[in-house]
């Protein structure tokens, strides 16, 4: 969606209170699960494999987070659908190899007992979390690519109906096996965790399914502005064309790859850190629960990145009403975690 100048921060809040929802549901995700896992037997251990599985989980899903961004800013056409697309199923297939190859080759029990000094509980817990987790960030590229293609025909609405389907598989699975089934904790946080994004993933494909069509009948965009060729420019490094090239992908696509992971990576930092430190168990259980408090504020922020892609498409007409938005973000967002 292209939004037109000027624009009002009355609009801007209507277009990102859908995606705030969206980021908002998914930070309830992980309170909610600490919450399970504390209820069942042994809530010390669980806790603590499950917050070590998705401390490693996170970091292998880092490179394909940006995903929404890329396509919320590069695919207006069928050509550059396609090669998106390709590129974004080809990292897929990477982040899993490599999540497969670490889990069962024996550099995972060095890395988790030898090098983070985890106890052999939390070891054999952490081990089977992911095994249930192998689908879980092949699934966030997929569902954020088509995702970022809904934003930019500015149908952030049907993003949040995704998320509502994530949030409800991802409760509803949860609540089964805890109540019918034997399993222990963590098990239970990561196959609710699988089944929901799984979901979302599916419900995006479907959502976004009339927009694709409408994209593959276009074999470059014609309803785009000099600014819409001037993104896709920028990922070719070639001011003399407007069709993207997988060199082009890569190269817009590394800087955002690199911070994420650059961010993210701090989760599986910390988490060796506290399984050297002292009282290491403790400290690994209730991370997940500060962990998931801290994100429930971060969402405003986050929930504002493809917004702001969006608003600026057009030029930097937009810079200045984005940037106050962005500034009563902050704020609120600060205030409201200080308050806690």
């Amino acid at each position: 969606m292209n939004a037109p100048a000027p624009i009002t921060q009355q609009r801007i809040f209507r277009f990102w209170t859908p995606l705030m929802a969206t980021w908002l549901m998914m930070a309830v995700e992980g309170p909610f699960l600490a919450a399970v896992i504390a209820r069942m037997p042994d809530p010390k251990y669980n806790l603590a494999a499950y917050g070590v599985a998705f401390a490693f989980a996170i970091l292998v899903e880092a490179p394909v987070i940006m995903m929404m961004s890329a396509s919320t800013a590069l695919v207006d056409g069928r050509e550059s659908f396609v090669k998106l697309r390709n590129f974004t199923y080809s990292l897929n297939v990477l982040i899993t190899v490599f999540m497969v190859v670490t889990l069962f080759t024996p550099f995972f029990p060095w890395l988790t007992q030898r090098v983070i000094g985890l106890d052999p509980t939390v070891t054999d817990l952490t081990h089977t979390a992911l095994v249930i987790l192998l689908p879980w960030p092949a699934a966030i590229g997929y569902r954020r690519f088509y995702q970022g293609i809904l934003i930019r025909h500015g149908l952030t609405r049907l993003v949040a109906v995704g998320t509502v389907i994530r949030i409800a598989t991802m409760a509803s699975t949860a609540g089964l096996l805890f109540q019918f089934g034997h399993f222990p904790g963590a098990v239970v946080g990561a196959g609710a965790l699988t089944a929901g994004v799984c979901a979302e993933a599916i419900a995006s494909r479907l959502m976004a399914h009339g927009t694709v069509t409408r994209l593959r009948c276009r074999a470059v965009a014609n309803t785009g502005s000099v600014d819409d060729q001037a993104v896709t420019t920028a990922a070719t490094g070639d001011s003399d064309r407007t069709a993207l090239t997988y060199l082009g992908i890569t190269r817009f696509y590394l800087p955002l790859a690199l911070t994420s992971t650059i961010s993210l990576a701090a989760h599986p930092v910390v988490t060796f850190f506290m399984g050297k430190a002292p009282y290491s168990l403790e400290s690994l259980a209730v991370l997940p629960v500060i962990n998931s408090l801290v994100f429930i504020f971060r969402t405003a922020g986050l929930s504002y990145q493809e917004v702001a892609i969006t608003l600026l498409a057009d030029g930097r007409e937009n810079f200045r009403p984005a940037r106050r938005f962005a500034v009563g973000l902050a704020l609120a967002a600060s205030l409201g975690l200080a308050a806690i």
